[in-house]
């Protein structure tokens, strides 16, 4: 640990500026030209060999392109070898032509036309025999002596194998003085030894120009030929049975690939051999080069530039660290807290330091002042909800109810009497206003006489319904939070409304929150009043528009904060339903001081 310390006491005693010149040298410079010298030899590499893979798969799937295709045909020739029906009419013979093409109207039109839609690479399907009652024509033909002189009919009838694939020129039928390049598989039709009166043949005549957009669609990566066992040009076309260069037997290095085209005996040591352009491979390296050039020039000049600005930053950060220092006589600083060292930097450390005593008195200053804040935000909460309370305060007409009260006794006005029995209690409600909360179901008592006067005003073209759930009226909530919906609801729903007046009050707790809706069946409003309703909500009260409505939500949010669900959804000419939803508490649990008594908790 000494030594280690001493190493660092050697360090920090250098000069700032010899640091980072040996920094960079030694930690950026040297490392990078390194990495890029090795990243290029590496990448050199590793593009070959990636061309190479690329080049090797592309000759892979043109071999299987090439082998589905014969695979194909080879299969399709099986499944006619294998049609007994076939050999029986082949074998019959026909006593006219008109009793020869009944047969070849009725079944044998019929056999070649699925396999020339499925196999669209097919370019013809041919049958040949020596039955001479038959008549030459579409896919059938008799084996005359010229099909016995062409190259196929050779192959096969002098190798005992059961398929033959071959490639060869013969006459063009289209135009008897050219010649045409074929692709054919061929094989004997001798399933069937009972219909063996007559040699057949069969001959399947694949599209040549289907080979070749298989070896085109490389290009121009990969120029590619097929060859015959002795190494023969079979395609491209152009070039058949020309000998192969050294680039398409493989001679050449490097660019040259190579595969058998399959392992059946029908194609046995026929091959597809690839030549890649050598530029290919160039233009790659090219861009390597280059790339590398870029990383090599970015990497160093980055680097070099950071340092250059960290360098000139020494002499900016020494003046930043003087204007803290004076700072800090005000109280305004902080901590550095390392192993300062000898250089300049270490030694302004040290200065900037010795303010440290200062900072006890810093923190009780910033205590003060969030003890400050949270004054001053208690004062507004109590402030706004002052002014939510200061709504009504008419002194003055008690004395004329109980006037009109005692004269409506006197007078045997049993229905006036009850409604100015109301109003003086809700007035006295008002008057005794209490922050303490009551149940609900004083709440819907208080509720239900402002109603009853409602009823007095409108006769029987108004009445009202309670829907309030047992375990709902035991709980506890703020003061006057329903009644001022439904005096809203009263006041701008239902006077224009013309028939019977409705008002529904419903009250449900869940597990827990208390759920309490106001529905009428007054005009309603369209979705743009209500939306500027809702952005209404939240602002002052000085305006006179929806200040009952705004007013229990912003004591709900008082008492609640964030828990207070607030919703408004109406109608035109169906109503409007008005509802909250707040945590519930009944008036035995222990959490209702915590509730009520932490403003927007």
């Amino acid at each position: 640990m000494r030594k280690l310390f001493s190493l660092l006491s050697f360090v920090n005693n250098i000069p700032l500026k010899w640091k980072f010149t040996l920094i960079y040298l030694l930690c950026v410079l040297v490392p990078i030209l390194s990495i890029n010298v090795l990243f290029f030899r590496q990448m050199s590499e590793n593009i070959q060999s990636r061309e190479q893979n690329n080049l090797q798969i592309a000759i892979e799937r043109s071999t299987k392109k090439a082998m589905d295709m014969i695979e194909g045909g080879v299969k399709l020739s099986h499944s006619i070898a294998t049609d007994r029906t076939l050999y029986e009419l082949l074998d019959k013979e026909y006593t006219d032509i008109v009793d020869f093409y009944e047969s070849f109207n009725g079944v044998l039109t019929g056999k070649m036309r699925p396999f020339m839609s499925a196999y669209t690479y097919v370019e013809n399907i041919s049958v040949f025999t020596e039955n001479p009652t038959i008549v030459s024509g579409s896919n059938y033909f008799i084996l005359n002596d010229a099909a016995k002189r062409s190259p196929w009919f050779e192959s096969v009838s002098s190798s005992s194998s059961a398929v033959q694939v071959l490639m060869y020129k013969s006459v063009d039928p289209m135009n008897a003085q050219a010649s045409k390049v074929y692709f054919s598989i061929v094989r004997k039709l001798n399933d069937y030894p009972l219909y063996g009166r007559y040699a057949k043949y069969l001959r399947i005549d694949l599209k040549v120009s289907s080979f070749e957009e298989i070896l085109e669609g490389e290009k121009p990566y990969l120029t590619i030929s097929m060859l015959d066992p002795l190494d023969r040009v079979l395609l491209p076309s152009s070039r058949y049975m020309m000998p192969a260069s050294p680039a398409d037997s493989g001679e050449d290095s490097g660019l040259v690939f190579r595969t058998p085209l399959g392992k059946p005996s029908y194609i046995q040591g026929w091959s597809l051999v690839g030549l890649a352009e050598e530029e290919l491979f160039q233009s790659a390296m090219q861009s390597s080069i280059r790339f590398i050039w870029v990383l090599a020039a970015l990497s160093t000049l980055v680097p070099t530039s950071l340092i250059f600005i960290m360098l000139r930053s020494y002499n900016y950060r020494i003046r930043r660290l003087s204007r803290h220092m004076e700072k800090a006589k005000n109280e305004k600083f902080d901590l550095i807290v390392l192993r300062e060292g000898k250089d300049e930097i270490g030694g302004l450390i040290r200065s900037y330091n010795r303010m440290a005593a200062q900072i006890e008195s810093l923190i009780n200053d910033v205590y003060k002042l969030e003890i400050q804040q949270k004054d001053m935000e208690l004062e507004r909460i109590r402030a706004e909800m002052k002014l939510l309370q200061s709504q009504v305060n008419p002194h003055f007409l008690f004395n004329t109810l109980n006037a009109m009260l005692v004269v409506s006794v006197k007078n045997g006005y049993t229905e006036v009497t009850d409604i100015i029995r109301n109003l003086s209690q809700l007035l006295r409600r008002m008057l005794s206003w209490s922050d303490v909360p009551v149940t609900l179901q004083d709440e819907l008592h208080f509720t239900e006489m402002y109603l009853k006067i409602e009823k007095f005003r409108f006769a029987d073209r108004f009445g009202y319904q309670f829907d309030i759930n047992e375990d709902a009226a035991s709980c506890l909530v703020p003061r006057m939070c329903i009644q001022p919906l439904v005096e809203n609801a009263c006041k701008h729903g239902l006077q224009a409304v013309k028939g019977q007046r409705v008002i529904r009050i419903e009250a449900w707790r869940t597990d827990t929150y208390l759920h309490v809706q106001v529905e009428d069946n007054g005009k309603g409003m369209d979705e743009e009043r209500v939306n500027e309703i809702r952005r209404m909500m939240n602002e002052s009260l000085d305006s006179d528009e929806n200040v009952g409505m705004r007013n229990v939500y912003k004591r709900l949010r008082l008492h609640y904060g964030e828990r207070v669900d607030f919703y408004i959804d109406s109608r035109p000419n169906e109503g409007t339903r008005i509802g909250f939803r707040i945590p519930a508490w009944s008036a035995d649990e222990e959490g209702k001081k915590h509730v009520y008594g932490a403003a927007g908790g």
